[in-house]
């Protein structure tokens, strides 16, 4: 029962979320709504919320405007930039503890013990973080 309720919490944002849509009548008058006109030129002006890693799928009026289409291109230039962002600081905190550890010897390194006690860090403990930390350097960073 959590489980459900839990879910449906997590889907309200989407349900609150809603295309607008602009549009100039015939008589030069602005108009902003949810749903675009029947005929005629308009604009999906939808504000771009923040990435939450959750997208809502669904197709678009086949009447978009050339405007419309490119929020699409423009989210997914979003996304590239996240994810070379995400790649980055992932770079920087692999290079943090390569240099970390290039400075300290395994002796004097404590990491949890199988008892839950500090335990000094063993020399192959030592080179299996070493290596973790290059592969990770490797893999995101340029």
């Amino acid at each position: 029962m959590n489980r459900a309720i839990a879910l449906l919490l997590c889907c309200l944002p989407l349900a609150a979320s809603a295309d607008i849509y602009k549009w100039v009548d015939d008589k030069g008058q602005v108009h902003y709504s949810q749903n675009p006109p029947a005929q005629g030129h308009y604009e999906d002006v939808t504000p771009q919320l923040p990435m939450s890693g959750t997208t809502t799928g669904g197709s678009r009026p086949a009447g978009r405007s050339a405007a419309a289409s490119g929020n699409a291109d423009d989210r997914a230039a979003q996304q590239a930039l996240q994810s070379k962002a995400d790649n980055a600081e992932r770079c920087a905190k692999a290079r943090e503890q390569i240099s970390y550890l290039q400075e300290k010897t395994a002796h004097r390194l404590f990491v949890t013990g199988e008892d839950g006690q500090p335990a000094r860090m063993t020399d192959e403990q030592f080179n299996q973080e070493l290596q973790d930390a290059q592969a990770a350097a490797s893999k995101y960073c340029d």
